[in-house]
C-alpha cells in the first residue's frame, strides 16, 4: 500500500525542573576516574543525599550542555541534568543490567560519564583512551568501552568506577572497533576493527586477545551480530557479510550485503540496513534471505515491536519511520518524526515506545508501536544520542550474558 503520513504528531514544550548539581573538577587519573571528580556531586544544597525519585520508563536525551529526563507517556520534559555541561560530545550510551547507572562516552576528553538514574544525578567522569565511540556491558559488573586510536577496550569496574583492566584487541595497537557478545557464548566475546581483515577472540575472564580468526588478507571489519538460535556470528567485512560458527570458528556462508544489523524479539530474523533493510533467517545454518526491502529516506536503524510484527526504521534523509509488516515484508506506513541534521539517525525501543532525535526540529520523536502515532517532544538543541531506562529488547548487541 502507499505510505501515509501520521496526522496525530503533537509537539510539546515543558520546562522540567532542573536536577542535579554542580559538579567541581571532571579530571582524574587513568584507571582512578573518580579522583578529581566532585565527590561532593550527589549532595543537596543542605548536605544531604539526593533523594531516589527513579528513572523507570523515561528516556535521557543528551545535548551539549544539558541532559534532559523525557516521559514519553506523558510527552514532556520531566527533569534536567547540567552539572556544568558545556559543548559536550556525547556518543554511545549504556545502561547497566539492573537499570541502575547509564554510562554514557564523551568524546572530545576521552571519557565516560556516569548517571545515576535512581537519584537522576551526575556521578562521576571516569578518563579513558584517546578515540573513544562504542561501549558495551558484556559482564554483570563491567563496562567496556574501545578507544579507537589504541585498539583497545578499557574495563570500568561498575562497583569502583574506575578502569579495572586494559585489552588489547586491534592487531595494529589503533582502529575504530566493536565488541560481540552474548549469553550463550560464556567467556567469550569477538571484536570488530575497520584495520583488521577479521575478528580477534577476546576472552572475557582473562582480559586478553586469544586468536584471530582471518577472512582475508585486506580489509576491515565492523557491523556485527550473534544468532543466538543458530549460533552464527554476521560481521561486516570489505562490502559484504562474512558468517562464522562460534562453535568451530570456520566461516560457513557470506551474504552480499552488509550494513547496521538488528535482531528481532525472537531472535529468528536479522535486520541488515544499507540503502535497503535486508531480512536473514537466523533460525538455521542457512541463514536464507527472506526480502530486500528499498527504503526511501536514507534507513539507518531498525528496531522491532514488542511482539515482533512490525518493524521500525528511523531514516537520516527524511522526517519519517517506516513501517515495515514483518509478517508480509512490505512497508505499509510512514510515520512524521522530524527532522535530523545527523548523518545516521539512532533510535532506541523500550515497552512500546520506538525514540528517535529529530534535532533538526530541537525534539525527540516517540512513537507508539502499538498505536503507530507520534509526538514530538521539545528539547533544545543538537540532541542526537537517547538512552531509555528500563528493558529495550534484544536490539542492536544481543541479550546480556
Amino acid at each position: 500500500m502507499t505510505p501515509s503520513t501520521a496526522d496525530s504528531v503533537e509537539r510539546r514544550s515543558v520546562i522540567g525542573a532542573a536536577g542535579g548539581l554542580a559538579i567541581t573538577a571532571l579530571a582524574g587519573c587513568l584507571g582512578n576516574g573518580s579522583d578529581g571528580a566532585a565527590d561532593d556531586s550527589d549532595d543537596d544544597s543542605n548536605g544531604d543525599e539526593p533523594d531516589a525519585i527513579g528513572s523507570d520508563g523515561l528516556v535521557y536525551a543528551f545535548s551539549p550542555d544539558r541532559i534532559s529526563i523525557l516521559d514519553p507517556t506523558e510527552g514532556e520534559v520531566v527533569d534536567e541534568i547540567t552539572d556544568g555541561f558545556d559543548d559536550e560530545s556525547w556518543a554511545d550510551p549504556q545502561i547497566t543490567h539492573d537499570y541502575e547507572r547509564i554510562f554514557v562516552v564523551e568524546e572530545s576528553l576521552s571519557q565516560v560519564h556516569v548517571l545515576d538514574t535512581e537519584t537522576r544525578t551526575h556521578e562521576t567522569a571516569i578518563d579513558v583512551g584517546p578515540g573513544i565511540n562504542h561501549i558495551y556491558h558484556p559482564v554483570d559488573d563491567e563496562i567496556w568501552v574501545h578507544a579507537d586510536d589504541e585498539g583497545t577496550f578499557y574495563v570500568i569496574d561498575v562497583d569502583t568506577l574506575e578502569v579495572s583492566e586494559i585489552v588489547e584487541s586491534g592487531l595494529d595497537g589503533e582502529g575504530h572497533g566493536k565488541l560481540l557478545y552474548h549469553e550463550s557464548m560464556g567467556d567469550t566475546g569477538y571484536a570488530t576493527n575497520v584495520n583488521d581483515p577479521g575478528i580477534p577472540a577476546i576472552d572475557l575472564e582473562a582480559y586478553e586477545r586469544t586468536a584471530f580468526l582471518e577472512f582475508g588478507e585486506a580489509g576491515g571489519t565492523h557491523y556485527k551480530a550473534y544468532g543466538p538460535r543458530n549460533g552464527l556470528a554476521y560481521v561486516e567485512y570489505v562490502g559484504g557479510t562474512t558468517v562464522v560458527d562460534t562453535e568451530t570458528d570456520e566461516i560457513v556462508d557470506e551474504l552480499d550485503f552488509t550494513g547496521g544489523m538488528f535482531l528481532s524479539p525472537d531472535e529468528d530474523r536479522l535486520a541488515i540496513v544499507d540503502d535497503e533493510v535486508h531480512f536473514v533467517d537466523v533460525t538455521s545454518e542457512e541463514s536464507d534471505v527472506l526480502a530486500s526491502l528499498a527504503i526511501d529516506g536514507g534507513p539507518s536503524t531498525v528496531r522491532f515491536g514488542p511482539a515482533g510484527a512490525f518493524a521500525f526504521v528511523a531514516n537520516a534523509e527524511s522526517a519519517d519511520v517506516a513501517v515495515i509488516d514483518v509478517s508480509e515484508l512490505e512497508e505499509v506506513d510512514r510515520l512524521e518524526a522530524g527532522e535530523t541534521d545527523s548523518r545516521n539517525r539512532m533510535a532506541v525501543s523500550g515497552e512500546d515506545y520506538f525514540i528517535t532525535p529529530a534535532d533538526g526540529d530541537e525534539s525527540v520523536a516517540v512513537v507508539d508501536m502499538t498505536a503507530q502515532d507520534v509526538e514530538l517532544i521539545e528539547v533544545g538543541d543538537s540532541v542526537d544520542t537517547v538512552q531509555y531506562v528500563g528493558d529495550s529488547g534484544t536490539g542492536y548487541t544481543g541479550r546480556y550474558r
